[in-house]
């Protein structure tokens, strides 16, 4: 007798590795992401609006006087977190997978892979291709509820940053942004680095082991021109540098693809560049359904969001990258150069 190619069977396994295997799966596109996550601040279980709150105070000792008094100087300020709901519906056929190579030792995945049956591979496969997307969205994602991409579901770290640019919170005057005139090149990354971003940080940032999150392309260019400016050192014992020069070891460049094109770099601590999501309540979960007679419908829902914890100079500075400079294209050869110059045209 003939075999429906997805009978009620093949629903039921389907439906059943998804509920079994549901942790995992929600879990795998954040785990998926993770060469981008792991260099910021997570936190789990958030749905909706957290207030990260920001105190200071300026108390202090003076020469010693009786009846001295003074009001308590003390500052709370709040940046707010809040993620985004987002969901996802695709439409598969497990014939597709038949012969999916997925191996057993998968690094998203992990050890739990070894015990899983094919039905859970594939669906492995479809969840952690979701983590390059949320990687690229905490960076560079634009807030747009009517979007159908990940970029659409939160603003990221480097949109954040622009708001504040434009609303005047980040700014050369208050000490947190650095414009940089110079365009990097091969020959200067080094040299431009140190002289115009570490040694124009706030004192206090400066002491701070930071990362400046930026294209693989400007580590390239340092570690080029890193080579080329100390080759005479004794220490200059290896190519990759993961540190600029002059920050005393204390700013680790990162070189990210999620970074590439990206004219606003983020040179802070982890523990300032959030995300959160929430990936574990009754508001998260997986599902599958029969579509056709080759097809199942995988439907996902999940929450994410991204903030700066703070834009104190003392903790954070925003460096743009110079403006590209525009080559004037040389005269048309009809044109005749104005008497009394010093063209170097021929005459006819």
């Amino acid at each position: 007798m003939a075999k429906i190619k997805i009978d009620a069977a093949v629903l039921e396994d389907y439906q059943k590795t998804a509920v079994k295997w549901q942790p995992t799966l929600l879990d795998l596109p954040i785990r998926a992401a993770y060469d981008v996550l792991k260099f910021m601040h997570g936190i789990t279980g958030l749905r909706g609006k957290m207030k990260l709150g920001e105190i200071s105070a300026d108390s202090q000792f003076a020469p010693f006087k009786k009846n001295r008094k003074s009001d308590a100087d003390v500052n709370i300020k709040y940046r707010e977190i809040e993620t985004f709901l987002g969901n996802v519906v695709e439409e598969f056929s497990p014939v597709d997978y038949a012969f999916l190579t997925m191996g057993y030792d998968d690094p998203i995945a992990g050890e739990k892979i070894k015990n899983a049956s094919t039905t859970a591979l594939v669906l492995f496969h479809l969840a952690k291709a979701r983590g390059q997307h949320i990687a690229q969205a905490v960076l560079t994602g634009v807030r747009n509820e009517d979007g159908d991409t990940t970029l659409d579901l939160c603003d990221g770290l480097v949109t954040i940053a622009k708001k504040d640019i434009a609303a005047g919170n980040i700014a050369a005057a208050k000490g947190n942004y650095i414009k940089l005139q110079d365009e990097f090149s091969m020959a200067n990354a080094c040299d431009l680095l140190k002289e115009e971003v570490v040694f124009k940080l706030n004192p206090y940032l400066r002491s701070q082991n930071n990362v400046l999150l930026c294209s693989p392309e400007l580590v390239d260019m340092y570690n080029e021109s890193y080579q080329a400016t100390h080759s005479n050192l004794n220490y200059n014992t290896a190519y990759n540098q993961p540190f600029v020069e002059g920050s005393h070891n204390k700013l680790t460049l990162v070189g990210i693809p999620e970074m590439a094109g990206v004219k606003h770099l983020i040179l802070t601590q982890k523990d300032n560049m959030w995300w959160a999501t929430d990936n574990k309540s009754d508001e998260s979960f997986v599902d599958i359904m029969r579509k056709d007679h080759y097809t199942l419908s995988s439907a996902a829902n999940m929450f994410l969001g991204a903030q700066l914890r703070t834009i104190d100079p003392r903790r954070l500075t925003i460096v743009e990258l110079a403006d590209e400079k525009t080559v004037t294209p040389p005269a048309s050869g009809g044109d005749t150069p104005a008497a009394g110059g010093s063209g170097d045209q021929q005459e006819g």
